[in-house]
């Protein structure tokens, strides 16, 4: 005795993942037309006041380097001001990252996934960020070993 079976009503076997009468041709299309296309106006707005900010930042960085952290105010009596203050604050930030890492993975939360990949993230460049102070708070950058790290010496 055979049987008949109607498609129509069949579930799929596999979760169906483009919905909308869409092809997987036309969303590939749509996910790699802003890597094929020119930038727009408003993308080259951005991207020169994003430059003209890392030029300000470079030219101020390299002005600290050059004259030392005396630029920034700080004498003899005031040694160490913004720069210990801009430590603390990303040593705080990277353990904030640490935490809602920590807190999500022991209450088991199913949806963590991305949330924990951006706080583990933020981590690292937050404590990528905070060593990169401690080399500028030196004011001269190749006497950063000279003032930092111990060494024997007859003084």
């Amino acid at each position: 005795m055979a049987t008949t079976v109607n498609h129509d009503q069949e579930k799929p076997l596999v979760p169906v993942y483009v919905t909308g009468g869409r092809t997987f041709a036309e969303l590939t299309e749509d996910v790699a037309r802003p890597l094929e296309t020119f930038p727009t106006g408003r993308w080259w707005v951005c991207f020169i006041a994003a430059m003209l900010a890392f030029a300000v930042g470079a030219t101020l960085l390299l002005q600290t380097f050059k004259t030392g952290v005396g630029l920034w105010g700080l004498n003899q009596p005031v040694g160490w001001g913004n720069d210990v203050t801009t430590f603390v604050f990303w040593v705080g930030i990277g353990h904030a990252g640490t935490l809602i890492s920590a807190i999500l993975f022991l209450f088991r939360q199913k949806w963590r996934t991305g949330i924990n990949r951006s706080a583990e993230a933020m981590t690292i460049f937050a404590v990528m960020t905070a060593g990169i102070t401690i080399m500028t708070h030196t004011g001269r950058v190749w006497l950063a070993a000279f003032w930092l790290f111990p060494y024997p010496n007859q003084r």
